[in-house]
């Protein structure tokens, strides 16, 4: 078999002392000068809104904001860079078309187009070229990974094409959930995408019109430590002040 190259996706990964909870907690967050939040309804919910803030003389201050889809099945709790542990709410998992709430540092950006038609974006980017697939094969070395399958004779048993015949992810973002110590099972393949409508809701995905995902796109900046925050608007509320999160409303 021949070696497969692997696509580094760029993450931070950051060690916590203790667990937080909505009531409260001792973490904090890394530094950042830019952040998304995304909050809906309620944990069934697939539609929401998201919230995008530059960080200004210790303050957030909104740029932008639009709706936004989840997973067809609404949020879960996934694996970003602070384990949460919320009483009733429910855990996100490899199938469950759940997209993962959590607090997420952001990997590659990608699209259909050749690099040098995305040299505006401030971030690593990846063609999505019809060799592209993320790999959501639990049991493989690959698991939640981008590769070439080009490159593999074998390796996984399931994937998912990252150049696809609708839209979908003619432009978006690769979300580390899951990343650096990837625990098999516990969900891949999380990306912010192209929706395909307002009431279409996505596999685990974060998803919106192109205009707004190329909106997110011209903003964002890798060496700004981006990050995103996604949770129910209830979870959102009570977390917010100890995190030191600007207020939002749906």
């Amino acid at each position: 078999m021949k070696k497969l190259t692997r696509l580094l996706l760029p993450f931070v990964c950051f060690s916590m002392a203790a667990t937080a909870s909505a009531q409260g907690t001792t973490a904090s967050l890394p530094k950042s000068k830019q952040l998304m939040v995304v909050v809906t309804d309620g944990w069934n919910n697939l539609q929401g809104k998201i919230f995008v803030f530059n960080r200004v003389n210790h303050h957030w201050v909104l740029k932008f904001s639009n709706a936004i889809v989840v997973g067809t099945a609404g949020l879960a709790v996934g694996d970003g860079i602070i384990p949460f542990n919320l009483p009733g709410a429910p855990v996100k998992h490899e199938g469950d078309k759940r997209s993962p709430a959590g607090i997420f540092t952001i990997g590659t950006a990608f699209g259909y187009g050749d690099k040098k038609d995305a040299t505006w974006i401030k971030d690593h980017y990846v063609c999505a070229s019809d060799t592209l697939i993320c790999v959501d094969d639990a049991k493989s070395g690959y698991y939640n990974t981008l590769v070439r399958k080009d490159t593999a004779k074998t390796a996984y048993n399931s994937f998912e094409e990252m150049h696809m015949k609708k839209d979908y992810y003619k432009w978006g973002l690769f979300i580390n959930h899951n990343s650096g110590k990837v625990v098999p099972g516990d969900g891949s393949c999380i990306f912010m995408h192209i929706w395909g409508n307002a009431t279409e809701g996505t596999d685990g995905c974060t998803a919106m019109t192109e205009a707004n995902m190329l909106r997110v796109l011209h903003w964002i900046n890798a060496k700004n430590n981006p990050l995103l925050v996604q949770f129910p608007i209830v979870e959102y509320k009570k977390l917010r002040k100890a995190y030191g999160l600007p207020a939002v409303r749906i």
